[in-house]
C-alpha cells in the first residue's frame, strides 16, 4: 500500500533524499511504529469496547467484567500516550532530518559558487534552501510513515477478523485495499501535474517577491510598486486552477472513502449476522467486527494525501538534486598537489611569487577572450598597481586567481606551484580578495570581522581597524564591535563599509591580497591613509591594488596597464 513509485528521475531524487540523511532515517522507522502502536490501540479499544457494552447487557455483576474494563483503561491510556510519543519523535526526527537535508545541499552548492550560481536568480536559490527543503518534511511524515503503519494496522484488523472467519478478514482487506491502494492510485493520476507545477509556480512566485523586497526602495523612488504587484498577481493567478484541481481531488478521496467505510462496516456486519445464525459466532462478539473494520479503516485514511504529497516532494527533490548534480565550473584536482610557500619576516609570515604565462580567458566557450596570452611576474612582497579600462581584463585575474572560475590556456603558478592542480581549499587560502561589491552579513562587526579570522580577539580586530582608519569611529560606537552592519553593510557608509572589508582581509593574512576597486569610495587623502596602513600591515607580503586610476603615493613597486586582456608594464616614476 505504498505509494508507486517507478524508476524515473523523480523516483531517483526522492532516493538521493532519502541516502542523503543516512542514520536520521530510523527516526523515520520510529515514527512508523509509534503510529502503528496507536492505530492498534485504536483498534483494540474499539473492539473491548464493544464487547464490555455487549457482554455488560448479559451479566448482572461488574466483578467479571473487571478484566475487561481493565483492557479498556490500558487500550486508551496506550492510545494517549502513542499518540503523543509519535508527535513527538516524528517532529523532532523531521527537524534533525531537514537539519541533514539542508547542510547536504549547501555543501552540494558551495563548489559552485560563484561561476555556476552566478547564472540562477538569487530568489530561485533561497526558495530551494527555504522551501523545497520545507516542502521534504512531507516526504518523512506523510509520504514515508502512513504506508508503514498502515500496512502493519491492516494486516492486525484483517487477523483479527480472520480469527473469526477467514471471509471476514478477506471482506475487510478487499475494502482496505480498494480505500489504499485504488482511490489514491486514480486520484494520483488526476492530481500529479498540478502537484508539481504548483510547486513549480510556488518557486517562482516567491522568486519574484524576492527579488522585489530586495529593490522595493527603488521600486517606491520611481512609483512603480505596481510592477512586483502585477507579476506576484499574475503568478497567484496561475496557481489558482491547480489549487482547484487539487481540492477536487481530496473532496472526491474523502467522499469515496467514507462510502466504502460505510460499505465495508455493512459487508462485515452482514457476515457476522450469517455467522451468527449458523451458530458459528457468539452474538457479544457481533459489535465488534464492524467497529474493528472502522478503526481499521482509520490507518488508510491519510494514503490519498499521501501520493498527493509525494507529487510535491518529487518535485521539490528534483530542484534540490538539479542544482547539487550540477558539474562545477573547478573542480578538485584528482590528486592535488601541495603548495609550499617560503616564510619571511618577523614574525615569520607565509609569501608567495606570482608567476602568469601566455593567459587566456574567456567566459563562455563561444564568448571573446577576456585574457590574451597575459604575462606576469610579481616577486613575493611586492606592490602592484594594476590600472585599466572597465572590462580589460583586470577582475577576471582576480578571479582566476581565487579560483572562481577554470583556465585552460596558460600558466598560473604560486611560487612554482601549478594554481589548478593546487587543492582548493589550500589554493584559495593563499589570495584575499576586496571587491567594490563584497558582502556584509546583517550581524555585528564583530562577527563580519572575524570571518577573517575566528582566533583574533577584541584588541587584533581594533588593530586591523586601527589600519584602514576605523578604529577610532568603531570605539566611538555606543555598542561598538557589537554594532550591527545592517544587511550587506546598509547601517554603514560607502567608505566605512570598505574599509570594514579591507579590515577584514587583513586578518587573513593571506600571501597575496587583491583589493578590486576597494578604496573607489575613499575621497583621495583617506585612500592614501588606507593603503599606507594596509602596506604597513602587510610588511612583507603582496598586495594588489586594482584601481582606475594610480594612487598618488611613492610606495609602488610595480606597475601594470591593463588593454585588451594583456598586460604591461609601466615605468614607476
Amino acid at each position: 500500500m505504498t505509494p508507486s513509485t517507478t524508476a524515473k528521475p523523480g523516483a531517483r531524487n526522492i532516493s538521493r533524499i532519502v541516502r542523503s540523511v543516512g542514520s536520521y532515517r530510523w527516526w523515520v522507522t520510529a515514527t512508523a511504529l509509534l503510529s502503528f502502536i496507536t492505530l492498534g490501540a485504536g483498534i483494540g479499544l474499539l473492539a473491548m469496547s464493544a464487547f464490555l457494552i455487549s457482554k455488560s447487557a448479559l451479566v448482572d455483576s461488574t466483578i467479571t467484567l473487571a478484566l475487561t474494563i481493565l483492557g479498556v483503561r490500558v487500550f486508551a491510556m496506550t492510545r494517549a500516550v502513542s499518540r503523543y510519543a509519535e508527535r513527538y519523535v516524528g517532529h523532532l526526527g523531521t527537524f534533525k532530518i531537514l537539519t541533514r537535508i539542508r547542510i547536504w545541499f549547501f555543501r552540494g552548492m558551495e563548489p559552485l559558487a560563484p561561476a555556476v550560481l552566478s547564472e540562477h536568480r538569487s530568489g530561485d536559490l533561497l526558495t530551494r534552501i527555504l522551501s523545497d527543503i520545507d516542502t521534504l518534511q512531507d516526504l518523512y511524515l506523510r509520504v514515508l510513515v502512513p504506508p508503514l503503519a498502515a500496512a502493519l494496522a491492516v494486516g492486525l484488523g484483517c487477523i483479527l477478523l480472520a480469527g473469526f472467519s477467514p471471509w471476514l478478514g478477506g471482506a475487510l482487506f478487499i475494502f482496505v485495499c480498494l480505500c489504499g491502494i485504488a482511490i489514491p492510485l486514480a486520484m494520483q493520476s488526476l492530481t500529479r501535474s498540478s502537484s508539481s507545477s504548483l510547486v513549480q509556480d510556488q518557486a517562482n512566485l516567491n522568486a519574484t517577491l524576492v527579488e522585489g523586497i530586495t529593490g522595493i526602495a527603488d521600486l517606491v523612488a520611481f512609483g512603480r510598486q505596481d510592477l512586483l504587484q502585477g507579476r506576484a498577481g499574475h503568478i497567484t493567478a496561475a496557481q489558482q486552477p491547480a489549487r482547484k484541481q487539487l481540492a477536487h481531488a481530496r473532496g472526491i478521496a474523502a467522499g469515496l472513502t467514507a462510502l466504502l467505510v460505510g460499505l465495508a462496516a455493512l459487508t462485515v456486519l452482514g457476515f457476522g449476522v450469517s455467522l451468527l445464525s449458523a451458530g458459528s459466532l457468539d452474538g457479544v462478539y457481533l459489535a465488534i467486527l464492524p467497529l474493528v473494520a472502522i478503526a481499521t479503516f482509520e490507518a488508510v485514511g491519510p494514503l490519498s494525501a499521501a501520493y498527493e504529497h509525494l507529487d510535491k516532494s518529487r518535485a521539490a527533490a528534483t530542484r534540490l538534486v538539479d542544482l547539487v548534480d550540477t558539474t562545477p565550473t573547478v573542480l578538485q584536482p584528482p590528486q592535488p598537489a601541495v603548495l609550499k610557500l617560503e616564510k619571511r619576516g618577523s614574525p615569520p609570515r607565509d609569501v608567495a611569487d606570482l608567476s602568469i604565462a601566455n593567459l587566456s580567458f574567456r567566459y563562455s566557450q563561444h564568448g571573446p577572450l577576456v585574457l590574451k596570452n597575459a604575462h606576469l611576474e610579481i616577486p613575493a612582497g611586492s606592490f602592484v598597481v594594476v590600472t585599466g579600462a572597465s572590462g580589460s581584463g583586470k577582475s577576471t585575474l582576480a578571479h582566476l586567481l581565487l579560483r572562481f572560475w577554470e583556465y585552460s590556456q596558460g600558466s598560473i603558478q604560486l611560487s612554482g606551484s601549478e594554481l589548478n592542480l593546487l587543492d582548493l581549499d589550500q589554493a584559495r587560502s593563499a589570495v584575499a580578495l576586496v571587491a567594490q561589491h563584497d558582502h556584509l552579513f546583517d550581524t555585528t562587526l564583530r562577527d563580519n570581522l572575524l570571518l577573517g579570522d575566528s582566533r583574533a580577539d577584541d584588541q587584533r580586530l581594533l588593530l586591523a581597524c586601527d589600519a584602514v582608519c576605523l578604529g577610532d569611529w568603531i570605539q566611538g560606537l555606543a555598542a561598538g564591535l557589537d554594532e550591527r552592519a545592517g544587511e550587506n553593510g546598509n547601517r554603514l557608509s560607502g567608505g566605512e563599509r570598505q574599509r570594514l572589508m579591507i579590515a577584514r582581509a587583513l586578518l587573513t593574512e593571506a600571501p597575496i591580497l587583491i583589493l578590486d576597486e576597494a578604496t573607489e569610495h575613499l575621497d583621495a587623502k583617506m585612500q592614501l591613509k588606507v593603503l599606507d596602513g594596509v602596506l604597513n600591515w602587510r610588511s612583507g607580503l603582496t598586495t594588489i591594488l586594482i584601481t582606475h586610476e594610480s594612487p598618488l603615493t611613492s610606495n609602488i613597486d610595480m606597475h601594470l596597464h591593463c588593454k585588451d586582456g594583456s598586460f604591461s608594464e609601466v615605468r614607476v616614476e
